[in-house]
């Protein structure tokens, strides 16, 4: 009887070992193909800026906005290139665009009003905002309800240098929004262009790069942000 009972917790043990061995397999296998896709999408980081680089105007990829595919490492990824010229740049912009972008895009003025009293202040202190994130936040602090029906993102960046958008460029509601005809204009990554690099790839969050292309040998471009955690416009 006691034989018995041993054998039964010698399997039982046996058994608790082999499950706990398998989860953490299968846990090393998840980590080891979420590292190959994070450097499959840094690669694909990499390509676009060659295409832009090395082709110039005859890149397909300088067209913006553009949409490609690429397989590295047997990772298949989907590619979207924009520019953030279309969008209001918080740091450079009048606060009387801000106010009619708001507007036009339903926000209270409330809101709207102490979201522009929160840019004053920055201003005033010389502080500069460092990503749409930080606008985010600003706009949340402010009462706006971030989410799938308003996403700063889309309107407002904090890297194109402008104090007005490119006209043609916007979002067709932002056009709307800022009255203005929706008239699009072929955007064209030059140096010094601030782009949007979205890569997708199946089983992981996307990555998003905002690069600005400089064509200097050694350094072709400069990282202005970079994240794998999708923001509320996808």
């Amino acid at each position: 009887m006691i034989t018995a009972v041993w054998m039964l917790l010698g399997a039982s043990i046996v058994a608790v070992i082999m499950i706990h061995n398998l989860r953490a397999s299968e846990e090393l296998s998840f980590d080891r193909e979420q590292t190959q896709i994070k450097y499959a999408q840094e690669s694909a980081v990499e390509t676009v800026v060659a295409d832009i680089l090395f082709n110039g105007p005859r890149s397909e990829l300088a067209r913006l906005p553009a949409q490609t595919s690429y397989t590295i490492n047997g990772i298949a990824m989907q590619v979207q290139v924009t520019s953030e010229s279309g969008k209001i740049d918080v740091n450079q912009a009048d606060p009387a665009l801000m106010e009619r972008a708001l507007r036009g895009l339903g926000i209270s003025g409330s809101q709207r009003q102490a979201f522009l009293s929160i840019v004053a202040g920055e201003r005033s202190a010389s502080r500069l905002f460092q990503s749409p994130t930080d606008v985010g936040a600003a706009m949340q602090q402010a009462g706006m309800a971030i989410g799938s029906g308003f996403c700063p993102g889309n309107y407002f960046t904090t890297f194109s240098g402008l104090g007005q958008p490119v006209a043609g460029q916007m979002r067709p509601e932002f056009a709307k929004a800022l009255g203005q005809p929706s008239l699009p204009t072929e955007a064209r990554a030059s140096p010094g262009t601030a782009l949007r690099v979205s890569i997708k790839a199946d089983g992981a969050s996307p990555l998003i790069a905002v690069i600005r292309t400089s064509g200097l040998i050694g350094r072709s471009y400069s990282v202005l942000d970079w994240s794998d955690r999708a923001g509320c416009g996808g």
